[in-house]
C-alpha cells in the first residue's frame, strides 16, 4: 500500500518505512509534549489522549476517537501510525512522530497520511 501526504501549504515530505508523511509548518500543526514513563517511552494511552486533545486540523474539531498502533520511544524520529475518527465517522490516518527527546520529556507532532 502506498501513502501520499497532501497539504494546502508548503511542507516537507518524508518517507519512512514505506510511508510518506508531511511535516506541516508550525502554524497549521499541533505539537504535544509528554513525560516518559518508567519504560523509557510514552505509552499508547498517553499518545492517544494527547492526539484526542490536541489534533484538530484538518478535521477542524476534536476527534471522537483515536486509536494508535503503540506508544513512542524517547528518541528522535520514532513514530507510530494512528487512526483518528471524527464525530461524523470520517476516518483519517496520521503519523505521530517524535520531534524532540530531552531527558524525561518527549515532544511529538502529527502528519496526515493519505492513500
Amino acid at each position: 500500500m502506498k501513502y501520499v501526504a497532501v497539504s494546502l501549504v508548503t511542507a516537507t515530505v518524508v518517507a519512512v518505512g514505506g510511508f510518506a508523511f508531511v511535516a506541516v509548518p508550525r502554524l497549521l500543526s499541533t505539537e504535544s509534549t509528554s513525560t516518559v514513563g518508567s519504560t523509557g517511552a510514552v505509552s499508547r494511552a498517553e499518545v492517544e489522549k494527547q492526539v484526542r486533545e490536541n489534533y484538530s486540523l484538518p478535521l477542524e474539531e476534536k476527534p471522537k476517537s483515536v486509536s494508535c498502533a503503540g506508544g513512542l520511544k524517547a528518541r528522535q524520529r520514532d513514530s507510530v501510525e494512528c487512526t483518528v475518527t471524527a464525530e461524523n465517522g470520517k476516518r483519517q490516518q496520521i503519523m505521530v512522530s517524535v520531534t524532540k527527546a530531552n531527558g524525561n520529556s518527549v515532544s511529538y507532532d502529527y502528519a496526515v497520511l493519505a492513500n
